[in-house]
């Protein structure tokens, strides 16, 4: 099966039912992964070879990512940025203070868009941030509102990536950057027992598709951007989903308390549960990456 973003691995349902999952999903994990990952709800960056250490070393880790993707991608301070998937607004507070850019973020989820106000409140942030719950795929802003668009593992959410890219250039200004860091998958073919646990991931972090790297580069050229560059960074992310840094083992009590929140909350608050052997299975056999894209959309002229 070749990896691409037509056909890359389909599991959950495109349109309004994929939309609602991903709401549901986090509005039942909001405080799972809070109270667990700290403000970023995402992967944490090392050096090739390093471990995980303790809370302070995890903190540092997802801080690090999205310095190393402000590098990468070259995000200037002042920036007027728009975060799609902002999630509790984790990176953006970063892109806010130390950068002192304007943020808006977007996020399907109206708890987190109403955590990622509070935080920014409590940092002294929220004139320079603003979060509503808002589907990016049908935003409501004019065209050329933004110096950066940057989405930090929200991509995996959105089935029509063609359609993301084009949205993303109409957006931005002329001149203007995507900076994006993304689960993704190796391009080419994978094993049955590859795919299987691709699906089972799909599956479980209610995604539609995993689209290649490579593809993402195919992609963003196709809608006319230009100076892209991917990078992989599988190797520095995957001890993310070791049980010491995603600290499940810390909720491990025992199938009855899994049994209770799936009581409470609905069946896909398990999948919070699942994805960390899921994901270490993938990248050690290579099928599951990870890593960055940066774009530009021309200037006039060019």
């Amino acid at each position: 099966m070749k990896a691409n973003a037509s056909s890359a691995y389909p599991s959950a349902p495109a349109g309004p039912g994929l939309n609602a999952a991903v709401e549901r999903y986090y509005d039942t994990t909001l405080d799972l992964y809070e109270d667990l990952w700290g403000q970023h709800v995402h992967h944490g960056f090392w050096d090739a070879g390093e471990r995980p250490g303790n809370d302070d070393d995890r903190h540092a880790a997802t801080d690090r990512l999205v310095r190393e993707l402000v590098a990468f991608a070259g995000l200037p301070a002042g920036a007027r940025v728009l975060d799609v998937g902002c999630g509790i607004g984790g990176p953006a507070m970063y892109l806010a203070g130390p950068l002192g850019c304007t943020v808006e973020g977007v996020t399907l989820s109206a708890a987190q868009a109403a955590r990622a106000n509070e935080k920014a409140a409590e940092l002294g942030l929220g004139e320079r941030t603003n979060f509503r719950q808002c589907d990016f795929m049908a935003n409501d802003y004019p065209d050329g509102s933004f110096d950066v668009v940057w989405a930090v593992e929200s991509l995996m959410h959105i089935a029509d990536r063609e359609a993301f890219f084009a949205e993303v250039r109409r957006v931005l200004k002329l001149g203007g950057t995507v900076a994006i860091a993304t689960w993704s998958v190796r391009d080419g073919e994978l094993t049955a027992e590859e795919t299987r646990v691709v699906d089972q991931i799909l599956r479980h972090q209610v995604m539609p598709s995993f689209s290649s790297l490579e593809e993402h580069e195919r992609l963003a050229a196709a809608a006319g951007f230009t100076d892209i560059a991917i990078v992989d960074w599988s190797a520095n992310v995957a001890n993310s989903w070791e049980p010491g840094f995603a600290q499940v083992k810390e909720l491990d009590n025992g199938r009855s308390m899994m049994r209770d929140l799936a009581r409470d909350r609905g069946v896909d608050v398990l999948g919070f549960f699942y994805a960390g052997p899921l994901m270490l299975k993938g990248f050690e056999t290579g099928a599951v990456t990870y890593g960055a894209v940066r774009a530009t959309k021309p200037a006039a002229g060019d």
